[in-house]
């Protein structure tokens, strides 16, 4: 099947690959927010994720949406299909509000649709055509150390700040490695399928490894650091933007049209920083739903009002028993002091006592 008559079918594989990735990311964050560490940025916190059964489901479903998204790019025309697959970050914001027991606000699906738009526009607009199917080993190496270099900036910055600016350097460190993941798998890819096992003679295998996991780090770290909003955003975007830059500068790709072209390019660009902003701005101001509970009587710091409310009359003996039972310096309860009652004598008590 091929030509337009796969149109179709590789729109469904890319909506489902959408969804997929989407799933995949409200599990793997919704785990990583939950791992306990005592360090803002933690280098070993895949080894501490792969332990856990539900974020390892996350990661079999990032393969199979990788899956789906190679045969649909494989069935489609790349400029439909890499839209579609660019819905999913739609997909993992409304799940993850769905997730959290709350209803996105329309200053956020405002602020998600242009973010969207704005990658949907700069797929679009920005294909590229020409260049060659590989790069050089150096070239990809510099590419490879600059993405290590911002990554670690950020990580060191990124325990510094407060959680929410936090997740948004991690995403930027995390996109920009990203890309240039993209940039390896291009090569990697093409020398797989013209030298087979001889890839693994190749420098270029191992560095798309090291900058996989170093992307893989920076995302996971991202996802504890704030809620999905905060970090997926700036991700998804730098992703493709960096990949594209790459793909001009080491790869010879060559962009069509002139002035209207860049123009509405950068007006993707700008509208999916402000959907990015604005989405970290609502991520600021919402709050967890949790319920809320009212402390036990008698725990540390509970108030009248907390525990419940009764009229001076009720309270009184309550006040009175508080305040026998309350410590002394000298150790032991503060007890009231007691008066000897006199009780009337038994009859055999009577009979007992001398008259």
């Amino acid at each position: 099947m091929t030509g337009n008559s796969a149109q179709p079918l590789a729109i469904a594989l890319a909506i489902t690959a959408a969804g997929t990735f989407a799933v995949a990311n409200v599990v793997q964050q919704r785990v990583a927010a939950r791992l306990r560490s005592d360090a803002a940025f933690d280098t070993a916190v895949l080894v501490h994720l792969i332990r856990r059964p539900m974020w390892l489901a996350g990661l079999a479903l990032v393969i199979v949406s990788l899956s789906l998204q190679a045969t649909a790019l494989g069935l489609g025309r790349l400029v439909i299909i890499e839209p579609v697959l660019a819905s999913s970050l739609l997909f993992a914001l409304a799940l993850a509000a769905w997730a959290d027991h709350r209803r996105m606000r329309p200053m956020e699906w405002l602020a998600a649709l242009a973010t969207f738009a704005g990658l949907v526009v700069f797929l679009s607009v920005a294909q590229p055509s020409g260049g060659q199917s590989t790069a050089k080993p150096g070239q990809l190496g510099l590419a490879a150390i600059a993405a290590v270099v911002i990554a670690v900036g950020a990580a060191v910055l990124a325990t510094r700040l407060s959680p929410l600016r936090r997740a948004l350097t991690l995403g930027i460190g995390g996109g920009i490695a990203a890309g240039v993941t993209d940039a390896l798998t291009k090569t990697v890819a093409a020398l797989a399928g013209a030298h087979q096992l001889g890839i693994f003679a190749d420098v270029r295998l191992y560095l798309l490894i090291v900058i996989g996991l170093l992307t893989y780090t920076m995302q996971q770290n991202g996802y504890r650091a704030a809620g999905l909003a905060a970090f997926l955003p700036v991700f998804s975007v730098l992703d493709p933007a960096v990949g594209s830059f790459l793909g001009l500068v080491l790869y010879h790709e060559h962009l069509g049209g002139g002035p209207v072209r860049i123009g509405i390019e950068a007006t993707a660009v700008l509208a999916a920083i402000w959907g990015i902003s604005r989405l970290a701005r609502s991520t600021a101001e919402a709050e967890p739903i949790e319920p809320v509970l009212p402390p036990a009587l008698g725990t540390v710091g509970a108030t009248p009002i907390e525990t419940t409310v009764m009229t001076p009359l009720a309270s009184a003996p309550l006040a009175s028993a508080q305040a026998a039972a309350a410590p002394v310096p000298g150790g032991g309860p503060l007890l009231p002091p007691t008066v000897p009652v006199p009780r009337p004598a038994s009859p055999a008590e009577e009979s007992s006592v001398p008259h």
